[in-house]
């Protein structure tokens, strides 16, 4: 196979995925990891990864550096690499699942899933914690037959659910930047929100809080607040907003069942060719599918051992099609 390079570029990650538009296609991809590179570490880290038009969603040809070493080895990863995009992203039928643990964080069981660390899931139909029967979460620690919703803590729960139904959901949502689902927002001079699903939203952003009434902190309701810090581990957003005389924000709410969860909602523009550059500008991939002018794209994951790496790695990526 002979490759030609069609395009090739930068990016300092915030610790968040990567979308790398490719409007000419691709048929073989790569990023080099050029800080991780120049440093040996004592947990090994990916330095480079490779992904090849054959390969299923999430693998990678990895090449990682040993600890506290320059040698490196390679290896094929079945989870936490790239996906190809060339259509509208669609979900996924639904697995049954026998229990969620009322814990810290909280532990699903469904036997067979399926899942990769890092995918993001709809839990429904659940018997017993029904407030959370309808949202997404970002799961992590999985195994064969469990996973954990990775920023939920249902330890206040009055008792754990006995059954449910589970859903993998596509890697992005129709409209990016999306709404969020929140499970909490501190009381401080600036709030500290926190939200169920990878947020991907940046630095200089705008959003809007919705807040019903049995989840407490009615002040943020309709409050509209600009991003100034995040944090990846902890999922969170820290906004320009003063929330230390607001009242305390509870979760789960007050009332067995809400009608609706406290959501965060990106400000600003919609539409399929959002202005380059502007944090705050919508994509419906929705309108884009249908019109024709969808761009395929490849999904990078963030992450120590992933293709978009962590806060301030810089990536170098390339693509090519074969001739």
């Amino acid at each position: 196979m002979v490759l030609t390079l069609i395009d090739s570029d930068s990016f300092t990650s915030d610790g968040n995925a990567k979308k790398i538009n490719l409007p000419a296609g691709a048929d073989f991809f790569e990023v080099l990891n050029y800080t991780q590179m120049a440093t040996t570490q004592t947990t090994g880290r990916l330095v480079k990864a490779e992904w090849q038009s054959g390969f299923a969603d999430a693998a990678m040809h990895a090449i990682t550096k040993e600890d506290n070493a320059d040698t490196v080895e390679h290896t094929i990863e079945t989870s936490g690499g790239f996906t190809y995009v060339t259509a509208l992203p669609q979900p996924e039928a639904a697995v049954t699942g026998t229990a969620i643990t009322a814990a810290s964080p909280a532990q699903v069981t469904a036997a067979g899933h399926g899942y990769s660390n890092g995918d993001r899931v709809r839990i429904y139909g659940s018997t017993g914690m029904l407030q959370i029967s309808g949202m997404d979460f970002t799961i992590s620690n999985v195994a064969t037959n469990t996973f954990e919703l990775e920023f939920l803590d249902s330890s206040g729960f009055a008792a754990a659910a006995t059954a449910l139904s589970v859903r993998r959901l596509a890697k992005e949502d129709v409209i990016n930047p999306a709404v969020r689902y929140i499970t909490n927002i501190s009381q401080a001079s600036q709030a500290v929100v926190t939200f169920s699903v990878d947020h991907n939203y940046v630095v200089g952003q705008k959003i809007q809080l919705n807040v019903p009434a049995p989840f407490g902190m009615v002040e943020a309701d309709n409050v509209v607040g600009k991003v100034v810090a995040i944090s990846s581990a902890n999922n969170t957003v820290t906004l320009d907003v003063d929330s230390s005389a607001f009242s305390a924000f509870a979760f789960p709410a007050s009332s067995g069942y809400p009608d609706s969860f406290p959501i965060a909602s990106p400000v600003g523009q919609n539409g399929v060719n959002p202005p380059a550059g502007s944090p705050n500008a919508g994509y419906n991939m929705a309108i884009a599918y249908q019109s024709g002018s969808f761009v395929p794209y490849m999904y990078l994951p963030a992450g120590a051992q992933s293709p978009a790496g962590s806060i301030n790695d810089v990536i170098y990526w390339k693509a090519y099609r074969s001739e």
